[in-house]
């Protein structure tokens, strides 16, 4: 069984959307992070989440298992804030926030803008599902107890982008040909620049 959650118009970072990413030792997989607002309605939907999976696989010991994983590290959501592990410092976009780990190692994230349209081929979803793009992200929360151990996992199914959100880093997104059009030739002078 899986749980889902909706996360309406939060902050992306770290998007492997594109195409699946190694994170440390891990094998390739799609997914994210974001930031969580600490005891806002996201939260809620999450550990509320965490705790009907809990209860579905370790019945009456839930409590006690929830507990034991979140103590060790294997959950999703995280009750800290991320930070560098180089510097010490937050992540950009990760001041004062928790934050949730999400990922696919099997399916790609659908993509939709801001108008419901599919957003397809590598170089459009990486454009515009950029770290720090706002987003709706579609999620399921679900129990792991299985020979590499239990975790509470997330599972990013697909994001649907808002069209708002600052790029985290510093790092810039392509032009789009709007910036251009008042620069641009018509083509009526184009085709008469031929002629001459």
């Amino acid at each position: 069984m899986a749980t889902r959650v909706m996360l309406k118009n939060v902050p992306m970072a770290f998007p492997a959307i594109a195409e699946p990413q190694s994170f440390g030792e891990g094998e390739p997989a799609y997914g994210a992070k974001f930031p969580i607002a600490i005891d806002g309605t996201h939260q809620k939907l999450i550990e509320d989440a965490m705790k009907a999976e809990a209860k579905e696989t370790w019945k009456d010991k839930a409590d006690s298992v929830l507990q034991m994983l979140i103590e060790d590290g294997k959950v999703a959501f995280v009750k800290k804030v991320y930070r560098s592990k180089k510097t010490g410092e937050p992540y950009q976009g990760f001041e004062g926030t928790h934050y949730l780990s999400a990922r696919n190692a099997k399916n790609q994230p659908t993509v939709f803008n801001e108008y419901g349209d599919p957003v397809e081929g590598k170089a459009n979803i990486e454009r515009q599902a950029y770290s720090g793009a706002r987003v709706n992200a579609s999620l399921e929360i679900w129990a792991q107890d299985n020979k590499w151990g239990r975790r509470i996992n997330c599972s990013l199914r697909g994001i649907m982008l808002t069209g708002e959100g600052e790029n985290f880093g510093g790092g810039s997104t392509p032009a789009s040909s709007d910036e251009f059009a008042a620069l641009a030739k018509a083509k009526a002078d184009a085709d008469a620049d031929d002629v001459l």
